[in-house]
């Protein structure tokens, strides 16, 4: 008896089927790419924000289908970035070339134009050419305006008292020294050829709310008849120096001398400088 073989069952091959294209990055990317190149270009840079938006929503779109198997998920997100930066540059790029015909016209406006010169020109021509009223005399002369009291030009007389919002001061009749300094120490230099040691006696009031050390916050200097302001203390030890008197608090009272170093015969103004930034005022001699 014959058995009856059935052949085996051979399930048919099915054909390979070809991967899935993505041609909605390739065309984000390129369009993107454009986009880029033309963001910089004054006029065309509007298209290419256009381009830019364009590239941008096929990027998008390229990333999308990419999640669901698509190839090329890279190139959708590299035309992603460059979309966005080439927006920002036709943004970045139209406001420096708005920012720049601004100037330019603004430029424009400021300058004459050829029948405004011809016209300054004419009016100037006639100005020199018309005659020139003479002036009526007055009766009296205007008096010049007094300058401000303290002022080199009007300074105060020494023994006047001055006063600010911190101090009360009356500077004393300041008078050549060098005999009474030898006297008060022998080890004190005598002064330089053509110079002197004068003392200007001092009495302070300090009125502030504070505390304040006359000897820091007074200064006083010489301004000679040659317009140079001499400072130079160092006189050696002298009779009741300031700097010996501490620190005051409102309503004490300092009284010292202070010595300059000053051209002999101190031709000239002494000043008082009463504060850190306060300004000096002069005196004269009376």
């Amino acid at each position: 008896m014959t058995d009856n073989l059935t052949p085996p069952m051979v399930d048919a091959q099915q054909a390979p089927t070809s991967p899935r294209g993505n041609g909605l990055a390739v065309a984000g990317f390129v369009t993107a790419l454009v986009a880029l190149a033309l963001s910089l270009v004054p006029i065309i840079n509007n298209a290419a924000f256009v381009l830019a938006l364009v590239g941008l929503g096929l990027a998008v779109g390229g990333v999308i289908k990419a999640r669901r198997g698509a190839p090329r998920k890279g190139l959708a997100i590299a035309g992603i970035i460059i979309a966005v930066l080439a927006g920002a540059a036709v943004l970045a790029s139209q406001a420096f070339y708005g920012s720049v015909m601004d100037e330019v016209s603004d430029s424009l406006d400021s300058t004459p134009t050829v029948a405004e010169e011809d016209d300054a020109a004419v009016e100037g021509d006639a100005a020199s050419a018309a005659p020139e009223e003479p002036a009526e005399p007055s009766e009296e002369a205007a008096p010049e305006q007094d300058a401000a009291e303290g002022t080199r030009a009007n300074p105060y007389t020494v023994g006047e008292t001055v006063s600010n919002d911190e101090w009360t001061v009356t500077l004393g009749q300041p008078y050549e020294a060098w005999e009474q300094i030898r006297a008060e120490n022998e080890f004190n230099e005598p002064p330089a050829d053509g110079m002197e040691y004068w003392i200007v006696p001092l009495e302070a009031t300090y009125t502030g709310s504070e505390s304040a050390t006359a000897w820091v916050d007074l200064t006083v200097r010489f301004v000679g008849e040659d317009s140079v302001t001499y400072d130079d203390i160092s006189c050696g030890v002298i009779p009741d120096d300031l700097s010996n008197v501490g620190e005051l608090y409102e309503g004490g009272t300092a009284a010292g001398n202070v010595c300059l170093v000053v051209p002999a015969g101190a031709p000239g103004l002494w000043t008082l400088t009463a504060g850190w930034f306060a300004d000096p005022v002069f005196f004269a001699v009376g």
